[in-house]
């Protein structure tokens, strides 16, 4: 049994590491540099198993130099000067493996304008301590010139003798050379010691794809030649040679051609007489493959996915701002020359190829190595610091075609609860094609960020909807603005918009769902022109059908063109107030820029209410009720529901008490004025709660108290954008005094609650008195008594006498008695007939 164990022993311990630790037969010992030096000296170790008799932290003695090894990674450098030759050991142990040997690649580099070669030996010693034996040059005294070299394999053998050590010291020696001024310096990289296998294998072609448009990578399986892999007459595209061919990274080819190379296109690729550095030649080879030019990125294929603009400290994510790209395209992306911007700053992203699905984060090169663990990286060295409070990211090319842009804003969070306790903001659904600004959403993920993942809120609901049509409108006499129910992708053609006349398109943009049209003249006014707008699609992918468009660009309404014309100012409990107003022209008339305001307690103008920011129109013969809850005021009064209706944020304080209702044009003159009380209402009405103030006549100024009435019961005491259920014809006959309607029932049992008495005289100055008298000469009521009257008035009459008494249905006389200064003298009589209830 201990036979058995002892054989298992030595069979494990042939392929394990030894006691020294170096790998066995199995695995070769290999050094490649990467890992940071120590800068410590001989007889301490800098790498395990490596001493340098003066190794530093900067670029000169012993270093470690970035970028500048095989393949751009990091090497060991030594640079002698005069007053210092460099001295490396490493330490190997050649009894661990069958028939070991030495093997790395080395090159120089110029160091300044000295023309002195760095003068390499090396020797071996069986201790660290020890006589090392006879040195040996690596090639000729030349053979490190103080000049750019591509870096060359080189080997050292073993002797016999020297495999069998149980421990062996390989001294490198790097020697300030002969000549005058300073000396190149000398560079190694991936030295490698084992029992090593001579390469017999030609290199093989991994990957052909596109680099730019006039280019193509090339992957091999090994480093090249650099003389042969950089001959143009070694490939050919379809027949055509390149013009030129650069060696990158040892192993990787671009070729370059005179024309760009066709997008989806197929191409054949022929490589011949490419060797790699052991001189083997890889067989003439054809390589089919289709072509996509990696840096011709389209709009929306790389998203801006993420945002961390304002990290915290004790958040389970590292304190680092981040934003997150995410790959929604069909074809590997290189990122080269990208343009990267804040609102301020502007940085060009680095090489860096992405396939299609993967996420990518671009995070500060200094916080780098805290964001490693979420995935890829593209270390920014002057990243454009993210603002708190709201920025702008675009993502463009290097031609400047926008590729994506993202805009936020403390609102975006939602409550300050997130903007300020380091929460990310991610994109609901990137996969739609429009500025997705509006739809970014605070994490839900609870390490408050998702880097390098699936968003939180992402939802990927499939809209199968088309655009519509919501409204337009004008905001300059050239430039018609067309609103859309969704947001609608920023690529169109300007034949996507045309009118029937002679008005010609001059341009036109899209801002998120609005439409903009600039024409090269101006737009009629009130005239009727019909657009086509056809072919706009949604970020969906969804096509909107065609939209055959009958638009009027509207007058700016002036000072006697709109009036007011109802009021709600006592609404049912819970319940929205509203102003009507009223368009009586045949003009399309915009009000937009039009108030509604009221009175302080000193009547100066108060409280003032633009109506639109943008525009607001009305029709021709139209009516508008104006309220903050429209969809509550047609709860309220649902015989108004196809009435017209407009939606504002706030209105002014109108007090249940009294108050007063001011409508001012656009440069803030007022227009109207009426200043309401509850005596108002019809004096049967036992309770004014819900029931408006109608206007009886716009021909008599709005602030003639008895040209306001209570809406009829028959239209559920108010008619909020319709017309009033209290009105009397605009049309005066020829007679002085006009009775509308002859006859009225007080109780509003069909058609008004009153009667109204309207005048017209040929000239001011006279006095009037207005009584009704039963038909037994009884006087009733007094309407006006020896009054100064206007060339145009309107008294009413709601069948009550002067106590408030309501009179019985019959007859009834109106006795109007007229005189002026002149002497003149008029006395009209007519009669007013007090209806049966129905």
């Amino acid at each position: 049994m201990q036979k058995l164990t002892f054989i298992l022993t030595w069979l494990i311990g042939a392929f394990t590491f030894s006691v020294n630790g170096l790998v066995a037969n199995a695995q070769n010992y290999q050094e490649d540099f990467e890992a940071e030096f120590e800068t410590q000296n001989y007889p301490e170790e800098f790498l395990a198993h490596w001493y340098g008799n003066e190794v530093q932290s900067g670029s000169s003695r012993i270093f470690q130099a970035e970028a500048a090894g095989v393949g751009s990674s990091q090497a060991l450098a030594v640079q002698p000067i005069s007053t210092f030759d460099g001295e490396l050991i490493v330490r190997l142990f050649p009894s661990d493996y069958v028939d070991p040997n030495i093997q790395f690649w080395a090159r120089s580099l110029q160091n300044g304008s000295g023309d002195r070669a760095a003068v390499v030996s090396y020797s071996f010693s069986e201790s660290l301590e020890g006589n090392y034996g006879e040195e040996s040059g690596l090639g000729s005294e030349e053979e490190f010139a103080n000049e750019d070299q591509d870096y060359r394999k080189f080997e050292i053998n073993l002797s016999e003798n020297q495999q069998r050590k149980d421990t062996l010291f390989l001294k490198i020696s790097v020697r300030y050379g002969a000549g005058s001024g300073t000396c190149a310096r000398w560079l190694m990289d991936d030295f490698v010691f084992g029992d090593i296998e001579e390469d017999k294998e030609p290199p093989r072609v991994e990957r052909v794809r596109g680099f730019d448009a006039n280019q193509l990578e090339l992957q091999f399986s090994e480093r090249l030649d650099p003389i042969f892999s950089q001959i143009q007459l070694n490939f050919g595209l379809d027949g055509d040679e390149p013009i030129d061919a650069e060696l990158k990274l040892d192993s990787l080819v671009i070729l370059t051609f005179g024309k760009d190379l066709e997008e989806s296109e197929d191409y054949s690729l022929s490589i011949r007489q490419i060797s790699d550095l052991e001189g083997n030649v890889i067989k003439d080879t054809t390589v089919n493959f289709q072509f996509f030019d990696p840096t011709e990125i389209a709009f929306k294929d790389l998203v801006i996915n993420e945002i961390m603009p304002a990290p915290r400290e004790e958040n389970a994510l590292p304190n680092v701002e981040y934003v997150e790209l995410l790959h929604r395209g069909e074809k590997e992306i290189r990122t080269g020359q990208l343009l990267w911007s804040n609102s301020r700053i502007s940085v060009e992203l680095e090489d860096f190829w992405i396939q299609p699905g993967e996420f990518v984060l671009l995070v500060p090169e200094d916080d780098a190595e805290l964001m490693e663990e979420f995935g890829l990286l593209i270390p920014i060295s002057s990243w454009p610091t993210l603002l708190n409070g709201g920025d702008e990211l675009k993502l463009e090319s290097d031609n400047e075609d926008l590729i994506d842009q993202i805009s936020y804003s403390t609102a975006s969070w939602g409550s300050s609860e997130f903007s300020g306790g380091g929460y990310s903001l991610e994109v609901v659904n990137p996969d739609l094609l429009c500025d997705q600004s509006l739809n970014l959403r605070p994490s839900e993920n609870p390490n408050r960020g998702s880097p390098g993942s699936e968003n939180s809120v992402f939802d990927s609901s499939l809209d199968t909807t088309a655009p519509r049509f919501e409204e337009y409108f004008f905001t300059k006499a050239n430039e018609l603005r067309i609103r859309f129910s969704e947001l609608i992708q920023p690529f169109f053609t300007q034949n996507q918009v045309s009118f029937e006349s002679q008005l010609e398109v001059d341009s036109i943009w899209i801002e998120q769902d609005l439409l903009r049209v600039n024409v090269s003249e101006t737009f009629p006014e009130n005239e009727l022109i019909r657009v086509s707008i056809e072919g706009f699609l949604d970020c969906s992918g969804n096509e909107m059908n065609l939209l055959e468009l009958d638009i009027i660009r509207p007058s700016i309404a002036q000072a006697g063109e709109i009036f007011l014309n109802e009021l709600l100012y006592n609404p049912k409990t819970g319940s929205p107030k509203f102003v009507e107003l009223i368009n009586p022209t045949d003009k399309f008339l915009e009000i937009g820029s039009w108030s509604l305001a009221n009175l302080d307690d000193q009547e100066n103008i108060d409280q003032l209410r633009m109506l639109s920011e943008e525009s607001l129109v009305m029709e021709p013969n139209s009516f508008l009720a104006i309220s903050t809850d429209t969809n509550g005021v047609k709860l309220d009064y649902p015989l108004s529901e196809g009435g017209k209706f407009y939606e504002i944020s706030s209105l002014p304080s109108y007090p249940i008490a009294g108050g007063t209702v001011l409508l001012l044009d656009s440069e803030e003159n007022v227009v109207e004025q009426f200043s309401y009380v509850d005596d108002l209402h019809h004096p049967l009405l036992q309770d004014s709660k819900g029931v408006s103030l109608e206007r009886v006549s716009i021909e008599t100024s709005a602030d003639i108290l008895d040209n306001w009435h209570s809406a009829s019961s028959a239209v559920g005491y108010a008619s909020p954008g319709m017309k009033n259920s209290q009105f009397i014809p605009e049309e005066f006959d020829s007679e002085i005094i006009q009775i509308d309607p002859a006859a009225f029932d007080p109780e509003g049992s069909n058609g008004n609650t009153f009667v109204s008495i309207r005048y017209e005289l040929e000239q001011p100055g006279w006095v009037g008195s207005f009584r009704i008298y039963d038909l037994a000469g009884r006087r009733l009521a007094s309407l006006a008594e020896n009054e100064i009257l206007a060339t145009k008035g309107l008294y009413t009459w709601t069948g009550t006498d002067n106590l408030g008494r309501r009179m019985r249905s019959g007859y009834y006389v109106l006795l109007v008695e007229l005189f002026d200064l002149d002497g003149r003298q008029k006395t009209i009589r007519k009669t007013i007939i007090i209806a049966e209830r129905l």
